[in-house]
């Protein structure tokens, strides 16, 4: 179980190597309830720093009674606090502790796509911000901003992924690598391995995926940036990550790809989604669950049927699916594909409401090549330095 330690260190990472709190920085905190001892210690973490601290408290409460209540003319509302706020902060901490994963399985999504439409501007200029902390010209017009995600243990958690609350805990643990007396120094090891990965990936131009559950596809990620991800924006982490080239002949993705692991998105889950992309976009899409909620996400706007990001998961502490896509698209020997909104600082400039990452296993049999030279073979990386001690099992 977490103790007292294993707070201090998780929010030491949280401060100073996720978002590198500095005096005179502001940090907005967002927190749940369940959350609170983990907000505390990132709170005393950001004061020790000389942060200037904002916290918002999020009770899960607010969002159902807003979804039952709100009149269309709410739902439209555009907050100007939070646009304010998104220009004021220098770096977000968010503390996620949800206590009930189906609180809006009631509501229709359209209520909820609808109000997240009404401060897209908002969320946009807060990535072009975060963007600009991973791109040298983008910073020189405009201020970055540092930003990372976490998940607190609850029951709610634990049972979405069939564990006892203890047995979860445990795992995040693990999985966050709060068990070593210095985190910051290990995802900082794993920052220079993940590196040289991203730097592999940057000299080609077409990856192949082929799977034994049916993924034959091909993405083009000709002049796309490959970026490292060791536990800043997302904790705990592990991947490497792009996007697809939009402007390539093939519109950045054609083929099949099969996503055998089950992925939940606002509460709903899908397993076993069969996509066929042509010309970068998904055509047919088919799931032996969630088919008809996966199909009213794609529909929702221009965008959110092309790929944003491709990126392969490397924390081989996280070795089963949990429902949460903080975790599972992290899972070591996987790849995933985000439908809707790329991330700029990859070249990738693909404009949604949505981003859903959708996951696929690269187990036994399957094969990964890049320009047509094996990449990945059965999950494992090859012609590759070592990866980090703990990745390889």
């Amino acid at each position: 179980m977490l103790s007292n330690i294993h707070l201090q260190r998780w929010a030491e990472v949280l401060v100073r190597h996720a978002t590198k709190v500095e005096p005179g920085k502001v940090v907005r905190i967002t927190a749940m309830p369940e959350a609170s001892p983990l907000l505390e210690a990132v709170y005393r973490k950001v004061l020790e720093a000389g942060g200037l601290p904002i916290v918002n408290c999020r009770p899960e409460f607010l969002g159902e009674a807003f979804y039952e209540l709100a009149s269309d003319e709410q739902l439209d509302w555009t907050n100007p606090l939070l646009q304010a706020e998104t220009e004021l902060v220098d770096a977000t901490i968010n503390l996620a502790a949800s206590t009930n994963l189906r609180a809006l399985d009631q509501f229709d999504p359209k209520r909820i796509q609808r109000a997240a439409r009404a401060n897209k501007a908002s969320r946009e200029h807060f990535f072009q911000r975060a963007a600009a902390a991973d791109d040298e010209e983008l910073a020189a017009t405009l201020r970055p901003l540092l930003w990372s995600t976490t998940l607190y243990p609850t029951n709610a958690y634990a049972q979405d992924a069939g564990m006892s609350l203890r047995s979860y805990s445990d795992f995040v643990i693990k999985a966050c690598q709060l068990d070593h007396e210095d985190p910051v120094a290990f995802w900082e090891s794993l920052d220079q391995w993940q590196t040289q990965l991203a730097e592999k990936l940057m000299t080609g131009s077409k990856l192949h995926f082929s799977t034994p559950a049916g993924t034959d596809l091909t993405v083009d990620i000709s002049g796309m940036r490959w970026l490292s991800s060791p536990g800043r924006k997302n904790f705990p982490d592990g991947e490497v990550y792009s996007g697809p080239n939009l402007d390539a002949s093939n519109g950045g993705a054609d083929g099949v790809v099969f996503f055998d692991k089950r992925c939940v998105y606002q509460g709903h889950a899908v397993r076993n989604a069969r996509i066929v992309m042509e010309n970068g976009r998904a055509t047919d899409v088919q799931a032996e669950e969630g088919e008809d909620f996966l199909i009213s996400m794609l529909d929702q706007d221009e965008g959110a049927r092309r790929i944003g990001e491709v990126a392969f998961g490397t924390n081989r502490a996280i070795n089963r699916p949990t429902g949460q896509i903080l975790y599972d698209e992290k899972m070591g020997g996987s790849f995933h594909l985000a439908f809707g909104a790329g991330y700029p600082e990859t070249g990738n400039v693909n404009k949604s409401t949505l981003h859903w990452d959708l996951i696929a296993g690269l187990g036994e049999g399957s094969k990964v090549t890049l320009d047509g030279q094996p990449f990945c073979v059965d999950g494992t990386f090859v012609t590759m330095p070592p990866e980090v001690e703990w990745l390889l099992g």
